[in-house]
């Protein structure tokens, strides 16, 4: 299958967006979830937060600051490595 990147107006592009009514810690705690079992590593998610790009993730890390991400990433670590 050959791989071709999307044209500006495909509907079919994946987007996220945060929703500003939506629970910030809730959002936060899924997007470590899913990256944490996603195979990445502290610094690497850490860096996704710190990075003004990541829209998402940033606004996390601007809202609830350096210390909360990192326990985050901490306590979800904790939930999914194996025993």
């Amino acid at each position: 299958m050959n791989w071709k990147p999307p044209e500006e107006d495909d509907p079919m592009e994946v987007v996220g967006v945060l929703l500003p009514e939506g629970d910030l810690d809730e959002t936060a705690a899924i997007l470590v979830e899913e990256f944490v079992r996603a195979g990445y590593d502290d610094e690497t998610l850490m860096e996704l937060f710190r990075n003004p790009f990541y829209q998402a993730t940033h606004w996390i890390y601007r809202a609830r600051g350096e210390a909360y991400v990192r326990g985050l990433i901490e306590r979800t670590r904790r939930q999914w490595s194996p025993r």
